[in-house]
């Protein structure tokens, strides 16, 4: 099998994409797969083309790349890939979307209402459902890229940096607690959750003790086994598995929590369809923290999404339609 990983762009999360990437390419040639890097460009499609591969390993994230984006294109040229499909990805990487999802199944998540720039700048900005201290987040960056803490009115202004990602954005309930994840992926038609895990705030690699101030985390963490009663961390585990079906996510994804240090409530926070799969990234951390190689893990995801276009591919033998299609373009 020739494996395509495709990364880089022009998101914010460019840098992130292609370390993943490397970190899957040593993986996937440990496992002795025929390999080659792709790096996102306008002539995309074609470069993969050249390539001749049998599957696109996906590792784009973030705005016009992993957000359905590429998806919906690989999906027109009828060329296999890893993770979530198009319109999946699309609803999980924008987080108002997810919002009124888990509002509609009522699975907990922060207070939340929707800002318009327009209503910015008039100065209409709080509400009943939103006090400080509040998270100003857009709705389409993932990481710390777009996300501004705002403690008091003085914070105010910062909103304006977030504008300059999306319109509209994101208000958020802040919520003071700890942070915890949970990954899953499929293996051989079977979903697997990973155990959930606490993420602690790391700069450059060392954890940070935890401050009295509120803060925000920077983007960076480790992983710890969590400091909660066993039944807090099933009932994460539980949600995250309902929210990777009711979202449609496909392969692999993560689901990130936060609870609360007041009255031990969860909350969800979003779900990843293109999650962080570099080695010191929190997904690999949960999986090593339940037993599962990094190498084994990336591998089963390619190989569920190779499973799954396998099978499809068969069933359109089966349509009567399929070699009329086939010839039409071959013509």
């Amino acid at each position: 099998m020739r494996v395509g990983i495709v990364y880089g762009g022009t998101s914010s999360e460019a840098k992130a994409s292609e370390k993943n990437a490397r970190s899957i390419e040593n993986a996937l040639r440990t496992k002795g797969y025929d390999v080659c890097m792709i790096e996102y460009k306008p002539d995309i499609i074609a470069a993969i083309r050249r390539e001749q591969i049998d599957i696109v390993y996906l590792c784009v994230q973030g705005k016009y790349h992993g957000d359905g984006t590429l998806q919906a294109m690989l999906d027109h040229e009828q060329i296999p890939y890893t993770g979530s499909a198009a319109h999946a990805a699309m609803l999980i990487n924008d987080k108002i979307l997810c919002k009124f999802l888990f509002d509609y199944y009522k699975i907990p998540t922060p207070g939340w209402k929707i800002l318009r720039k327009e209503q910015y700048l008039r100065g209409d900005i709080a509400d009943d459902r939103i006090h400080f201290p509040f998270v100003a987040k857009a709705p389409t960056q993932g990481g710390s890229f777009g996300i501004e803490l705002i403690r008091t009115a003085d914070d105010l202004p910062k909103i304006a940096r977030v504008f300059q990602y999306d319109d509209p954005i994101l208000l958020e309930e802040f919520i003071d607690g700890g942070f915890y994840t949970v990954g899953l992926f499929e293996k051989d038609g079977e979903l697997l959750t990973l155990k959930c895990v606490e993420g602690v705030e790391t700069v450059s690699g060392v954890r940070m003790e935890k401050k009295h101030d509120i803060t925000l985390f920077t983007g960076e963490y480790a992983v710890e086994a969590p400091r909660l009663a066993q039944p807090l961390l099933q009932e994460m585990e539980r949600l995250a598995a309902q929210i990777f079906e009711l979202t449609g996510a496909r392969d692999v994804a993560r689901v990130d929590f936060m609870v609360s240090h007041k009255d031990n409530r969860i909350y969800a926070l979003e779900i990843n369809a293109v999650p962080g799969l570099k080695r010191e990234s929190l997904m690999p951390g949960e999986a090593a923290y339940s037993g599962i190689r990094y190498e084994d893990m990336v591998e089963d995801i390619l190989l569920s999404a190779y499973s799954r276009s396998r099978q499809t591919r068969r069933c359109e033998r089966k349509d009567p339609d399929f070699g009329a299609t086939i010839d039409r373009r071959e013509e």
